[in-house]
């Protein structure tokens, strides 16, 4: 039998909907704000902006003439997305326009079938140029409040694609310039956990644009000013570093707003900074920090801006890490003195004496960073010249002195870090002679012709206690040399 009517096509759903947004109560896509206003003002400056209201267009529209009005009624509905334009123009300095749309317009625009044919433009246009010293701003939010809250309108949402709409504009009072902020923020940062900020934008019926938004950078500053106590607890830190970040798992990923870099640094670590956070918490924070503006020893770009108290405190907790993931690279490549390295070096890292931190590697020891560190949060440098694939250097900055601890029956080197042959942190790469610089500051009180220390006797303490006694004649830094040791195993 011959089938009467071909298959629809397998997007017609996706079809049919947009449709439906376009011609009914939804709020639709991001609109071009520039060239639908750029189209709009030239409507209104073409009658200096004198117009025929929208009621005498209908007329002359309908009417016998072949001559279109200008304006027409879309450029009516249109007349928020040209209210501010580049250069300094705009419709906002047509006072008497605008209030006549404000004041008249709109309220005669409620009767209409589809109103939120003239809600779209004064919603989109109140997210992107959202000012609280704008006085035009201001009242459009007042008349946009207005307009939203009329039962008429009100029906239409809830009977169009943009149900999720009226809580926005009832409950949480979005159209407030003060409140509506504010009150999206505790919203936000009262969702339970499992719920995702994708499902609350689904649920409101939101477009992609409104994060991006000054309107939603606005909730976000009120979100980071929350209490301490608000701003110490894991779910806090979870719901604002995933506000923050635009396009996540993709090639777009970014911090949505530039301008809020240094208070979200600041209120995210600014109850640390007299106090250490619990465990899971840190390399939380530390984690999305990492994701959100990169490692504020070497991508300065990242932190532009951000207090130096913050950038000191998410540094220290880096170089603790970088000191941790170090000593598990030892014991993932059989170093046989790791555990000895380790007590060591944590010793003087835990009593605060180690300022900075960073590994260079070879091809081994990288794999094994890998497998650590699976996300790849921590940089390292890689290590040009001929070494055994699994060794490693640990750098580290302790005064004014830089050491370099060589693994795998590599030494113990010094040098003064303002010296000209001491290599510089946080580079990506260093070749094989910059790590085992010439340097006047000797171990072996001359009794080797290489000045660096042979790690021999570690069950003993022989290394250590040499190295010892050097940073204490060096930086003054006294530990004991049992605060150096393991703790012996019974």
């Amino acid at each position: 039998m011959t089938a009467l009517f071909a298959s629809l096509p397998l997007d017609f759903d996706q079809l049919a909907l947009a449709v439906r947004v376009k011609r009914g109560n939804g709020i639709g896509n991001d609109p071009d704000l520039r060239s639908v206003g750029e189209r709009t003002y030239a409507a209104f400056e073409a009658v200096n902006f004198a117009p025929l209201l929208p009621h005498a267009a209908r007329q002359a529209l309908s009417s016998d003439t072949e001559e279109t009005p200008t304006p027409r009624l879309r450029d009516w509905r249109h007349i928020p997305y040209a209210l501010w334009l580049s250069g300094g123009r705009g419709l906002d300095a047509q006072t008497a326009l605008v209030d006549r749309y404000l004041a008249q317009t709109l309220h005669e625009t409620v009767r209409s079938r589809r109103p939120m044919r003239w809600g779209r433009s004064m919603l989109h246009t109140y997210w992107q140029h959202f000012d609280l010293e704008n006085p035009v701003l201001l009242k459009l939010a007042k008349a946009a409040g207005t307009f939203f809250k009329q039962p008429r309108v009100i029906q239409a949402l809830e009977g169009g694609q943009s149900a999720g709409l009226v809580r926005l504009v009832t409950e949480l009072d979005m159209f407030d310039p003060k409140l509506g902020p504010t009150n999206i923020a505790r919203d936000i940062l009262s969702l339970p956990p499992q719920i995702s900020l994708v499902q609350w934008q689904t649920q409101h019926d939101l477009s992609d644009g409104f994060w991006l938004s000054p309107f939603c950078r606005q909730a976000f500053m009120h979100a980071l000013d929350a209490p301490e106590d608000v701003r110490s607890s894991l779910a806090y830190v979870q719901r604002l570093c995933e506000w923050a970040v635009h396009a996540p798992n993709t090639d777009a990923r970014r911090f949505r707003y530039p301008l809020c870099r240094d208070d979200f640094a600041y209120n995210l670590l600014s109850p640390w900074f007299e106090r250490s956070p619990p465990p899971e918490l840190q390399n939380a924070l530390l984690s999305e920090l990492l994701r959100t503006l990169g490692d504020p020893r070497h991508d300065h770009a990242g932190w532009l801006g951000v207090r130096r108290e913050a950038i000191a405190t998410a540094s220290r907790w880096l170089t603790a890490r970088t000191l941790d993931a170090f000593f598990d690279i030892l014991k993932h490549t059989q170093d046989d003195i790791g555990p000895y390295r380790r007590q060591f070096w944590q010793a003087y890292s835990q009593s605060g004496h180690i300022s900075e931190a960073w590994v260079a590697l070879g091809e081994d020891a990288a794999a094994q960073l890998a497998r650590i560190d699976p996300a790849g949060e921590l940089s390292y440098a890689q290590i040009l010249g001929k070494i055994a694939p699994n060794q490693s250097v640990l750098m580290l900055r302790m005064g004014d002195l830089l050491f370099c601890d060589w693994s795998h029956q590599g030494r113990l080197r010094a040098i003064n870090a303002f010296n000209r042959q001491a290599p510089k942190l946080y580079m990506p790469r260093y070749e094989l002679f910059e790590l085992r610089f010439a340097t006047p500051l000797d171990f072996n009180q001359g009794q080797d012709q290489d000045p660096g220390l042979l790690h021999t006797g570690s069950k003993q303490g022989t290394w250590q206690d040499t190295a010892r006694q050097f940073i204490a004649q060096h930086l003054n830094i006294h530990l004991s040399l049992a605060d150096l040791m393991p703790i012996p195993t019974t």
